[in-house]
């Protein structure tokens, strides 16, 4: 075998093992859901591609959670927010299982800002507010930040 081929196999064969200790980890050290994955794990599939690992975000384009996230949990049009986002509310994701990946979210994310009888989502919760979509998200996200200050 040439050299570039070992080493293009070397490269698919490490980088399937680190999906896979990725995977596994999030099964074995959270619990699986319905679907067979943890919430952490349907964050890396379903949340993370756009608002990276850590939920940081990209500036000006995608809202950081680090920190921020919890702050929305102070209004019931907050929590709606959380859900008909359109990343959230046109997800693959069944209504139970969002429910726990924003619960997981919120907890590893912006536990400063989750207080103690923080009422969790449920996939009913999740039903209701998926029915409705918001016109424009930005100014929606502007207005509850607002009245947070």
């Amino acid at each position: 075998m040439n050299n570039w081929l070992l080493r293009r196999w070397r490269e698919k064969l490490a980088g399937s093992c680190c999906v896979l200790i990725a995977v596994l980890t999030g099964l074995f050290a959270r619990g699986a859901a319905a679907d067979g994955n943890s919430p952490h794990v349907d964050y890396m599939l379903h949340c993370q591609g756009c608002h990276l690992p850590g939920g940081v975000g990209y500036p000006g384009l995608v809202p950081n959670m680090q920190g921020h996230i919890g702050v929305f949990l102070r209004s019931e049009a907050g929590r709606a927010y959380l859900i008909q986002g359109p990343g959230a509310a046109q997800s693959d994701l069944e209504d139970a299982e969002l429910a726990e990946v924003l619960n997981w979210m919120l907890s590893e994310f912006d536990p400063g800002n989750v207080k103690s009888d923080f009422k969790r989502f449920t996939g009913p919760e999740v039903t209701a507010y998926r029915a409705t979509h918001l016109d424009d998200v930005g100014a929606t996200r502007r207005a509850l930040l607002a009245e947070q200050n």
